[in-house]
């Protein structure tokens, strides 16, 4: 029983791993998708400040799984 257990909290702390990313992607994704329709409103700028949002929020995102990513799967001291 106590195996059964241990798998299925490792099951468990996987999916609730990645989930998180994923949310961080979406999050991130939409706070620049949102700081460009601000900047559109701001400036005047109708669709320019969106898609550059769009477009800086993707690699963003991606620097935010890679960090994240190698803060918890990254070698360790003396390794």
């Amino acid at each position: 029983m106590p195996k059964r257990r241990k798998l299925l909290f490792r099951y468990i702390w996987a999916a609730s791993y990645f989930a998180g990313i994923g949310v961080s992607v979406a999050l991130t994704v939409l706070a620049c998708i949102w700081l460009g329709k601000k900047a559109d409103a701001i400036f005047g700028i109708e669709p320019a400040g969106t898609i550059t949002g769009i477009f800086l929020g993707f690699p963003v995102a991606i620097y935010s799984i890679y960090s994240q990513v190698k803060i918890h799967f990254g070698k360790k001291d003396g390794e």
